[in-house]
C-alpha cells in the first residue's frame, strides 16, 4: 500500500502535512488536537490570506450549530501548544470577521519542480492593473539597483512602494535571468522571526543557530534579486539581515520598502514620489486629467465601479481638487475613487474635510492597513513612541510649512526639550510622517494634508488641542514682527513671499482666537501683525471681514494705539480696493492719523497721512491732494528715508499731474525713477502696496501722452502689461492697467489691445473681489461702444478718466511751462 500523497505547509519553524495533520517545530511533534489542527490546516491552506469565522466553523463543525467560543478555545490552545501565547501570535485574529496566519507560508507538493528553472516572474507576485506615473523612475532605479546592489524605497502609507519595487524587481530579473524571490514582512510581528519567514519562501529549514549563513549560501548558487517588502515595523532586525545576506551572497541584489530607511550598510534611499496632478492653470482641463498621473488613475478606477463614469469640462475641477487634497497619494485616490459608485467627483471632493469616515472601502484581500485611510495611518502612528506622538499632533496644526524653531516651539509646549525635539523631528521626517526640504534659508517641514487631518483628530481626542492652538497662534504672531515695515515699503521682497506662503496659518490662528473658546485681543493682534500679507496677496476684501471685528475689540478698548493706527491704516486700504475712496475711507486714515500725532509717531502719522491724501486724490479732489502731498513731502524732509521720500515725490508727481501741470509732474517722477535706481532700493514697494515700478510706468505713459508722444506712451504701456502679468501681483495688474495701459490704448486708437487688456482687467478683479477697480472695466467698456452699465457710485477721479475715455480731447493737454 503507497502512502497517500501528501501536501506540506511551511511557516517559520512549523510543518504541517496534510491531509495527515501532522504538526512538527524544527522536526519535533507538536501535541494538538483534531480540531485545532483542522482549523491551523484552513488557515495553512490560505497562505496568510485572511480565512472568515464561519468558514472555519463550516469546516470543521459542518452542519452544526456551534458558536464562536469553540473557535476561539481551539486555536487559543493551538497558539498555546506552538508556544506564541506569550510573543507576536503566528495565528492572527481580525474582529468579527476572521483568522489568518502571521507569517510567510509555502506550500510543498510530494513531488515538487525543481524552482532552478523557473523564470523569474514565477516567484514575483502578478501585478494587476496599470502602473500610474511610475516607468521612468522604475526603469531608473532597475539600474540604480543593478549598480548599487541594495536598494531601499521609503516613503507613506499607500504611496505606492510595494507596486513600484515589483516593477523593479520584475525589469532587473528579466534583464538579467536572475531568480527572484519577494518576501511580505508585514504580517509578521517579531524581528526574530524575519529569518525564519525567508527561509520558508527559500523552500530550507527555518530554524538553527547558523539559518543566516544557510539562507546566504541558498542565494548565493545562483544570481538573485530579492524583494523584502513592508520592513518599517522590523527595521532593525531587516537591517541585520540585509547585511548578512549580502555580505554572504555577492550575487545577490537587495530590494527593500519601508516607511523609514533601515540605516544599513550599503543602503540607498529613494523616496517615492507622488502622483502628479494639474495645477489651478489647468483646474477643467479634461485633457490635464488623463495626462496626469494622480487623476488619471482616480479616473481609471472610478470607471471600474461606475461604467457611466467619464471626465469632463463639469468634473474635472473636482477631480484634481480630490487629488490634492490626497496629496497624490495612490491609496487615497484609489480609496476616493471606489466611492464613485454612488457619489460624484464634486461630493467625493467635498466629504474630504471627513476623509478618514468616507475612504473606507478598499479591497478586501489588502491587509488591514489598506483597507481605510485611517488604517495607513494607524500602522505609522502606532509605531511612534508617545512623546513622538504628541509632538506629530502639535505639529499638525501648521497648515503651511515650518522651520526648526517653529517645530521646537510648538515642542515646548508639550515638554519636550530642544535636543529631544530636534532628534523626534530628523525621526519624523525619516519614518515619512513628517516632508523635509532644503532651501537656501535652511530645512523646511511640512506634513502631508491627510496626515495633518489625523494629526489633528488624534489632537482633538487627547484633549490637548486648545493649549496646542493657543501655542500655534502666539508662533505665528511672534514670526510677524517685521510687518510694520512692509506699509513702508521697507520690507524685502524675500520676507513678503515668506510669510505670504503663511497665510494659511494665519487664517487658521485667527479662526482660533475669534471662536468662543480663543482670545478675541490676540485675533485683533494677528489681523494687525498680518495685514500686509492679505494686500501682498491681493485678497483685501477678505482682510476687510477680519479687519471690522478688530475694530470691534479695539473700540472695546485693550489695542495698543500704535496697534490702532496700524488697524485703521490698513482697513482704509482695504476699503480703496474693494470700494473705493468711500467717506468710511477717509474716516479711518483721518482717525489714525489723529491717533499717530496724538501718540507723536512720525512714523505712523507718514502712513496715515498717504491715506488722507490717496483718498483725496482718488475722489478728484486734486487741489487738496497737492497741499496733503506737500505737507507729506515736508514731514519726511531731505534726510529722510528713501522709501518715505521716493513715496514723496511720487504723491507730488500724482497731484501735479492730474491737476494739470504735467511739467511738475515729470520733474517729480524723475526724482523717483533716479531714487529707484540707486543700489540700496532693493524693494519698489511703497506706501500703496503696489508694485512700484509699474506705478512709476503708469504715471510715465499717461505723460508721455499728455505732451502728444503717442507712439512712445503705447510702448511703456506693453511694457508695463508685460511687467504686470510676470509679477502676477493682482493689485499691481490692477493699477497698471486702469491708470495707465487701457486709457492710452483707447487714445493711441488701438481698440483691440485695450479690449484684450479690460478683459484681463475684468479676470484680476472678478477672482479678486476688487469692485472699486472692477468699475474701470464698466466705464472703459462704454468708451469701446459696449453697453455696461456703471455701478451706483464712482469716484471722482474714475467719471474723469471715463470721460477722457469716451473723448481723448478732454483731457488736459501738457504747459510747456510750470504754472
Amino acid at each position: 500500500m503507497t502512502d497517500m500523497p501528501s501536501t506540506r505547509y511551511r511557516f517559520g519553524a512549523f510543518l504541517l502535512e496534510t491531509p495527515q495533520l501532522r504538526l512538527t517545530r524544527d522536526g519535533e511533534p507538536v501535541k494538538l488536537g483534531g480540531r485545532a489542527l483542522n482549523l491551523l490546516a484552513a488557515l495553512a491552506e490560505a497562505q496568510g490570506a485572511l480565512v472568515p469565522r464561519d468558514a472555519l466553523i463550516a469546516r470543521v463543525w459542518p452542519n452544526q450549530a456551534i458558536d464562536e467560543t469553540a473557535l476561539r478555545v481551539h486555536l487559543s490552545g493551538a497558539r498555546k501548544a506552538m508556544g506564541q501565547d506569550g510573543g507576536s501570535p503566528i495565528i492572527v485574529a481580525e474582529p468579527g470577521r476572521g483568522y489568518r496566519l502571521g507569517i510567510a507560508v509555502t506550500r510543498e507538493e510530494d513531488n515538487p519542480q525543481p524552482e532552478v528553472g523557473l523564470p523569474a516572474r514565477a516567484r514575483l507576485p502578478g501585478r494587476i492593473g496599470k502602473l500610474f506615473g511610475r516607468d521612468a523612475v522604475t526603469a531608473a532605479l532597475a539600474g540604480e539597483l543593478v549598480e548599487r546592489r541594495f536598494l531601499s524605497l521609503v516613503g507613506p502609507g499607500g504611496i505606492g512602494k510595494t507596486t513600484a519595487s515589483l516593477a523593479i524587481a520584475q525589469a532587473v530579473a528579466e534583464r538579467g535571468d536572475l531568480d527572484a524571490w519577494f518576501v511580505d514582512l508585514a504580517p509578521v510581528g517579531d524581528g526574530t522571526l524575519v529569518l525564519a519567514t525567508i527561509a520558508t519562501k527559500l523552500g530550507i529549514p527555518a530554524s538553527g543557530a547558523d539559518l543566516a549563513d544557510r539562507i546566504a549560501a541558498r542565494l548565493a548558487e545562483r544570481p538573485a534579486v530579492m524583494l523584502l517588502d513592508n520592513c518599517e515595523h522590523l527595521v532593525d532586525a531587516a537591517a541585520v539581515v540585509a547585511e548578512a545576506l549580502l555580505h554572504g551572497a555577492p550575487n545577490l541584489l537587495l530590494l527593500t520598502t519601508s516607511r523609514e530607511p533601515l540605516r544599513a550598510e550599503g543602503e540607498w534611499v529613494h523616496r517615492i514620489a507622488a502622483l502628479e496632478f494639474p495645477g489651478d492653470a489647468e483646474r477643467a482641463s479634461v485633457d490635464a486629467v488623463a495626462r496626469c498621473s494622480a487623476t488619471a488613475l482616480f479616473a481609471e478606477r472610478a470607471s471600474a465601479v461606475n461604467k457611466g463614469f467619464a471626465v469632463d469640462a463639469h468634473n474635472a475641477p473636482a477631480i484634481i481638487d480630490i487629488c490634492r487634497q490626497l496629496d497624490g497619494i495612490p491609496l487615497a485616490i484609489e480609496l476616493a475613487a471606489a466611492r464613485s459608485d454612488t457619489m460624484t467627483p464634486q461630493a467625493i471632493a467635498a466629504g474630504l474635510d471627513d476623509r478618514f469616515a468616507l475612504l473606507t472601502r478598499g479591497r478586501r484581500t489588502a491587509l488591514p492597513r489598506h483597507r481605510t485611510l485611517r488604517g495607513a495611518l494607524d500602522w505609522s502612528y502606532d509605531l511612534l513612541d508617545p512623546p513622538m506622538r504628541a509632538l506629530l499632533d502639535r505639529l499638525s496644526l501648521y497648515r503651511g510649512d515650518f522651520d526648526a524653531d517653529r517645530a521646537q516651539r510648538m515642542a515646548d509646549g508639550a515638554g519636550i526639550l530642544p535636543p529631544a525635539a530636534e532628534d523626534m523631528v530628523a525621526e519624523l521626517v525619516a519614518k515619512s510622517m513628517v516632508v523635509a526640504s532644503v532651501t537656501s534659508a535652511g530645512a523646511r517641514y511640512r506634513l502631508l494634508d491627510t496626515t495633518r487631518h489625523y494629526g489633528l483628530e488624534r489632537l482633538t481626542a487627547s484633549g490637548a488641542i486648545q493649549a496646542a492652538r493657543r501655542d500655534h497662534a502666539h508662533i505665528i504672531l511672534r514670526g510677524l514682527g517685521d510687518s510694520a515695515a512692509a506699509w513702508e515699503g521697507k520690507a524685502p521682497r524675500e520676507w513678503l513671499a515668506e510669510y505670504s506662503a503663511q497665510i494659511d496659518d494665519v487664517r487658521s490662528a485667527i479662526t482660533w482666537a475669534s471662536g468662543t473658546d480663543g482670545d478675541a485681543l490676540l485675533a485683533a493682534e494677528l489681523v494687525i501683525a498680518a495685514a500686509p500679507l492679505w494686500f501682498h496677496l491681493s485678497l483685501p476684501g477678505e482682510f476687510l471681514k477680519h479687519a471690522e471685528a478688530a475694530i470691534a475689540v479695539m473700540d472695546a478698548g485693550g489695542v495698543d494705539p500704535s496697534r490702532q493706527v496700524e488697524l485703521l491704516s490698513a482697513y482704509g486700504h482695504g476699503l480703496w480696493h474693494t470700494q473705493g475712496p468711500v467717506p468710511a475711507m477717509a474716516e479711518a486714515f483721518a482717525r489714525a492719523l489723529a491717533l499717530a500725532e496724538e501718540m507723536g509717531s512720525p512714523a505712523l502719522a507718514l502712513r496715515a497721512l498717504w491715506g488722507v491724501w490717496a483718498q483725496r486724490i482718488l475722489d478728484g479732489h486734486y487741489a487738496e491732494s497737492l497741499a496733503l502731498a506737500q505737507r507729506f513731502d515736508a514731514a519726511v524732509g531731505a534726510e529722510g528715508a528713501l522709501g518715505d521720500r521716493q513715496t514723496a515725490a511720487h504723491m507730488l508727481a500724482l497731484s501735479h499731474h492730474f491737476s494739470g501741470d504735467h511739467a511738475r509732474a515729470m520733474a517729480m517722477l524723475e526724482r523717483v525713477m533716479a531714487g529707484d535706481a540707486v543700489p540700496e532700493r532693493a524693494n519698489h514697494a511703497n506706501h500703496a502696496q503696489i508694485d512700484g515700478k509699474i506705478a512709476v510706468m503708469s504715471l510715465l505713459m499717461r505723460l508721455y501722452w499728455m505732451r502728444g508722444d503717442l507712439d512712445g506712451a503705447l510702448a511703456i504701456a506693453r511694457e508695463c502689461a508685460q511687467d504686470a502679468a510676470r509679477i502676477d501681483h493682482a493689485l499691481s495688474v490692477c493699477y497698471g492697467l486702469a491708470v495707465g495701459c487701457i486709457p492710452v490704448a483707447i487714445a493711441a486708437g488701438e481698440p483691440v489691445l485695450a479690449a484684450a487688456w479690460i478683459d484681463a482687467l475684468a479676470d484680476r478683479t472678478e477672482r479678486h473681489g476688487l469692485d472699486h477697480w472692477g468699475a474701470f472695466v464698466s466705464g472703459y467698456a462704454r468708451a469701446l461702444g459696449k453697453d455696461a452699465p456703471l455701478p451706483a457710485w464712482i469716484s471722482g477721479m474714475q467719471a474723469e478718466m471715463f470721460a477722457v475715455a469716451l473723448d481723448p480731447k478732454a483731457a488736459v493737454p501738457w504747459r510747456r511751462e510750470p504754472a
